[in-house]
C-alpha cells in the first residue's frame, strides 16, 4: 500500500477562511477524487481571522469525503514570546543550528498557532506517510518539516516578503525534500531566495472551482448599480495594498468624475473613508453565488497586491469574464495576465489611471480581455490536473517545472 499523503495545515474545515486553507481543502478533495490515499491533519482552531481557541471537535472527522484528524491547538505563547522547541523536536536534538538563529525569528515561531499533539503524531507515524505542509510560515510547517525529514514536502504559498528571507525559513526550504510551487513566478522566487537545485522545486500549480456561473445583470439590478463597476475581493489590509487602492481610486474619481462603484467582498470589515463612501459598496462576507454574481457584474477586477503565489480571486474573476488590472510589481499576477492576455498591469497612479481610462472607454476590449482570461483559467486551473502533478511530485515521477509563457498583454508604465 502506498504511503498516505498527509496534508498538514494550521486550520481546516467547512467554515475556515483563507487562501492557503481553501487551497488545502480543494487539493485534498481533488487528490481523493483521483484515488490517491490522502488525509488532512490540522488543529481544532477555526482560522487566522478567529481567536486561537478550539472551534472544531478534536479527533477524527470527514470533510468532502477526505479523512481529517484534528489535534488540540497549542495557542501562541504570550509576550515576550520566549523561543520554544516542542518536546517531539527536543527528543531528536532539534536543528543543530537552532540557537544560532536570530532571537526575533525564534520568537516569531513561538507567537504563532501550533499543535504539540500534531507534531507528536508526525513522529509516531512518520514511516507510513508523506507529509505535505502548507503554508510556509507556521510552526506546524517549520517544526513539521524538522520531524518529517525526507518525508516532508512543502506547498509554501511563498510571497516576496521580509519573512521569506528569515534564516529559519531558509533552513526549512533547504531541508524539505521537495517544494511544490503554485505558479512559475513563485518557483523562480524560491530558487532565487534559497539557491535550491532546480529539480527540488516544481510547479504543481493550483486550481479553482470551475462550476460557478455568475449573473452580473441580476447583481446590478439587486444593488441598483449604474455606471462602471470595479471589483475587489479578499482581505482589506496593507499586505494586499488595499489602502493604496482606495487612495488611487479617490484620486481617479476626483480627477475624472466618472460614474463608478467599487464593489467589495471579504470577511474582515474595514472603515471606508467618508469621501469614498458614495462610490463603495461593501457587501462583507457573502455566499458563493453572490460573490460570483459580483465578479460577473464587474467592468474591471482590480488586484493591487504584490504578495501572491497564485491569487484565487483573480482566477475567479476571470472565470466570470472580468478583465483584470494587476500590480506590475507582483511577478505572479503580472505573469498570469501576460500568459493569458486577460488584463493589464500598472506601475504607480499614472499607470493605474491610464489603464482604467483605456478599459472603461472600450467595451470591446474589456470583453476580449475577459474572454481570454476565462479561456486560460478553464485550461490551466483544473484541480484534477493539479492533483496529478502533486502526486507526481510527491512520489517523484517525472513532473514538468514550467516556464513563463510569452507575453500577450499590455503594461501601463
Amino acid at each position: 500500500m502506498p504511503d498516505i499523503i498527509t496534508i498538514v495545515v494550521p486550520w481546516f474545515g467547512p467554515d475556515t477562511a483563507g487562501g492557503a486553507e481553501t487551497q488545502a481543502r480543494q487539493l485534498a478533495a481533488a487528490l481523493h477524487a483521483l484515488g490517491a490515499p490522502v488525509e488532512v491533519w490540522s488543529t481544532n482552531g477555526r482560522d487566522s481571522f478567529s481567536p486561537p481557541v478550539p472551534h472544531y471537535r478534536t479527533g477524527a472527522d470527514v470533510v468532502d469525503g477526505v479523512p481529517v484528524r484534528r489535534f488540540p491547538i497549542t495557542p501562541p505563547r504570550p509576550a515576550p514570546h520566549e523561543p520554544y522547541v516542542p518536546a517531539a523536536v527536543q527528543r531528536i536534538g532539534q536543528p543543530a543550528d537552532w540557537n544560532s538563529f536570530p532571537d526575533h525569528e525564534r520568537r516569531l515561531l513561538a507567537s504563532l498557532v501550533s499543535s504539540d499533539a500534531l507534531l507528536d503524531a508526525i513522529t509516531a507515524e512518520r514511516d507510513k506517510r508523506r507529509f505535505l505542509f502548507i503554508p510556509y510560515p507556521f510552526p506546524t510547517t517549520f517544526w513539521g518539516t524538522v520531524l518529517a525529514g525526507e518525508r516532508g514536502y512543502l506547498i509554501p504559498c511563498l510571497h516576496d516578503e521580509p519573512y521569506a528571507r528569515y534564516t529559519t525559513y531558509r533552513w526549512m526550504f533547504r531541508h524539505t525534500r521537495r517544494v511544490l510551487a503554485n505558479s512559475p513566478a513563485e518557483r523562480a522566487l524560491a530558487l532565487r531566495l534559497y539557491n535550491l537545485p532546480p529539480d527540488r522545486v516544481v510547479t504543481a500549480g493550483e486550481g479553482i472551482d470551475l462550476t460557478p456561473r455568475g449573473d452580473g445583470a441580476a447583481f446590478r439590478r439587486r444593488h441598483g448599480l449604474r455606471g462602471a463597476v470595479l471589483r475587489y475581493a479578499g482581505r482589506r489590509d496593507a499586505s494586499k495594498n488595499f489602502p493604496m487602492l482606495l487612495m488611487y481610486l479617490r484620486e481617479y474619481w476626483a480627477r475624472r468624475g466618472t460614474s463608478l462603484t467599487l464593489v467589495l467582498t471579504g470577511r474582515d470589515p474595514v472603515e471606508i473613508p467618508a469621501p469614498l463612501r458614495p462610490i463603495v459598496l461593501d457587501l462583507g462576507d457573502v455566499d458563493i453565488q453572490e460573490r460570483h454574481d459580483a465578479y460577473a457584474a464587474a467592468d474591471v477586477f482590480i488586484q493591487p497586491s504584490t504578495y501572491e503565489s497564485f491569487s484565487i480571486v483573480l482566477m475567479e474573476s476571470w472565470l466570470q469574464g472580468a478583465p483584470a488590472l494587476v500590480n506590475a510589481h507582483c511577478d505572479v499576477t503580472r505573469e498570469a495576465v501576460e500568459a493569458s492576455g486577460g488584463g493589464l498591469s500598472f506601475d504607480g497612479f499614472a499607470g493605474f489611471a491610464a489603464a482604467l481610462d483605456l478599459l472603461l472607454e472600450n467595451r470591446a476590449l474589456r470583453r476580449a480581455l475577459g474572454a481570454r482570461g476565462r479561456a486560460w483559467v478553464l485550461e490551466n486551473c483544473r484541480w484534477d490536473d493539479v492533483a496529478r502533478r502533486t502526486v507526481a511530485a510527491i512520489f517523484e515521477h517525472e513532473v514538468p517545472t514550467s516556464t513563463t509563457p510569452p507575453s500577450r498583454t499590455l503594461h501601463i508604465p
